[in-house]
């Protein structure tokens, strides 16, 4: 019974021997340089990082490699206007695969002209003007048309249309602001009295949305109206999206084949009050 207990004796005399060999963390001296923590360190180290002007440009690293690469891929549309310098890009560089019309109104050549009683056109280098004169049922109304059917505006070929407008007021009128053939298939504004509409027809149905609010008429606004072909259109106002149509397009109409017309810009008023619509310039734009 002795020579068992002196063996177990031994044997935790043993055990503690080796326990007490291995040197753990808090038997090790301590000194402390910095109160830093571990996290700390780490947000100092980014901070560093990102302001390293330096940084990722060695060969094979990153910015290196954007650098490099013969084409730099960002976001479609991700360049902004304000990137660009006055005059900075040569028109060799311009790659010219659009059909664009851009009319300032300095002159009405080609340009068809319908006025009815007192309403009045007038071109001139600030603009457009558009008036009706103060017999009510009045109109002044320009628009342009191709020599052949369904050669003006195509909406398989992703056409987008904008103008300047501002108007002298808010009652008793009916404007349009189209591109296509308007009565049929088009697509752009519509302005009753003080209400600003999305508005876009097929087969001589039409589609609108109010898009009126937060907005005053008798500001120069851009509209802007962009039409992705076989999915929607988009309508902004100062660049700022107010509307999107997605259904009932124009492409899904029978009657485009005929279309005569690029763009259509009109003022009818419905009392007897002058309106006037003043135009800065006209924007058209499809694929070729």
């Amino acid at each position: 019974m002795l020579y068992k207990l002196s063996v177990v004796f031994l044997l935790i005399i043993c055990i503690f021997s080796i326990f007490m060999s291995v040197i753990t963390w808090d038997s090790l001296s301590k000194n402390q340089d910095s109160n830093e923590t571990i996290e700390q360190a780490i947000a100092r180290l980014i901070t560093a990082h990102l302001a390293d002007a330096n940084a990722h440009i060695e060969a094979g690293e990153s910015l290196y490699t954007h650098k490099q690469s013969e084409v730099i891929d960002h976001l479609a549309s991700s360049i902004v206007e304000d990137k660009y310098g006055d005059q900075s890009v040569p028109g060799s560089a311009l790659k010219y695969d659009k059909l664009t019309l851009e009319i300032l109104w300095e002159s009405l050549d080609a340009i068809n002209q319908y006025t009815r009683l007192t309403g009045t056109i007038e071109p001139s280098l600030s603009g457009l003007h558009l008036q009706t004169g103060d017999t009510s049922g009045s109109v002044a109304d320009v628009h342009a048309e191709v020599f052949s059917e369904g050669d003006a505006t195509d909406y398989f070929k992703n056409p987008r249309f904008l103008t300047v407008i501002r108007l002298s007021s808010l009652t008793n009128q009916q404007i349009t602001l189209t591109a296509g053939g308007y009565g049929s298939d088009s697509f752009g504004f519509k302005i009753v009295n003080g209400t600003l509409y999305a508005f876009h027809e097929m087969d001589g149905d039409a589609f609108t949305t109010d898009i009126s609010a937060g907005l005053t008429l008798t500001n120069w606004l851009r509209y802007k109206a962009i039409y992705t072909t076989g999915s929607k259109i988009e309508f902004y106002i100062d660049d700022v999206l107010k509307a999107t149509h997605t259904t009932n397009l124009p492409e899904e109409g029978g009657s485009i084949v005929d279309n005569l017309e690029w763009f259509r810009i009109g003022i009818h008023n419905t009392a007897a009050e002058n309106k006037v619509l003043t135009s800065r310039y006209l924007f058209l734009q499809q694929d070729t």
